[in-house]
């Protein structure tokens, strides 16, 4: 496990909010502040805009995953279909392959870097490399192996935009926002419950309670929402639960042609 990328869920933010709340609830002590709410308010402004974005994160993330396997196995098929015409040299075989594992690495290099758009306006420019190939070389191919390769092809670098989608749109920005200032409000109305007539530093056994209870409700809120920034993005490789890449995409040694 990635000890880093776990560290990263317990960030700045999460340490301010546990801060936070130790701060509310000894000013609300000193100056008997009260205020009467029913917590189903919470629940309504806060956890369910919560549990909408990670579902929506945990979407997205899945179906990166299934798009980035489609683009793998559209390689694996173009080139098998490539290799299977009688006249194609290794030569020709190698071309088509470097090429398509050259816009893997790029597709790749575009999806862990911040700022990658140049990237891929290269990999849209390689697209028509891939149709000369081809097209270089249609003598070789009847109409349905023409055909099939075009067809392929053209799936190939579809997956390639349908990845490029979920990279530049994420959860609605506004919703992000409002999740993570009403977190922040969060302890102002859950402090408010058991500070009556006690001096701001008595702490007895309900008081101690009370101040547990809000640090765990801060943390675990907080905490989600860190979970569902981090699995935002599936590509950038910082979080835990982001792409195994290495480990899904076409490898060099998968090539039909012994080296």
């Amino acid at each position: 496990m990635n000890s880093n990328a776990f560290l990263s869920v317990f960030n700045y933010r999460l340490l301010f909010i546990l801060v936070e709340t130790v701060i509310v609830f000894f000013l609300y002590r000193e100056y008997q502040i009260t205020i009467d709410f029913d917590i189903s308010i919470v629940s309504i402004a806060i956890v369910f805009p919560l549990v909408f974005s990670i579902t929506s994160a945990y979407q997205r993330r899945q179906e990166a995953i299934g798009l980035f396997l489609d683009f793998r196995n559209k390689i694996i098929d173009l080139t098998n279909i490539f290799f299977a015409v009688d006249k194609i040299e290794k030569k020709d075989y190698d071309l088509l392959f470097n090429k398509l594992f050259g816009i893997q690495a790029s597709l790749i290099n575009y999806l862990t870097k911040e700022d990658s758009k140049d990237i891929f306006e290269q990999i849209r420019q390689e697209r028509k490399d891939v149709l000369r190939i081809i097209d270089d070389r249609k003598k070789l191919f009847n109409e349905r192996e023409k055909d099939s390769l075009i067809r392929v092809k053209n799936e190939l670098f579809l997956s390639a935009e349908k990845i490029r989608g979920i990279k530049i749109h994420g959860t609605p920005i506004s919703l992000k926002k409002y999740c993570l200032i009403f977190i922040y409000f969060s302890p102002l109305l859950f402090n408010t419950q058991s500070i009556l007539n006690k001096t701001p530093f008595d702490l007895n056994i309900e008081s101690s309670l009370t101040l547990l209870f809000t640090l765990v409700m801060s943390f675990v809120l907080m905490a989600l929402y860190n979970v569902q920034d981090y699995i935002e993005n599936p590509f950038d490789q910082k979080g835990l639960d982001d792409l195994k890449i290495e480990a899904i995409m076409v490898n060099e040694d998968e090539s039909l042609f012994d080296a």
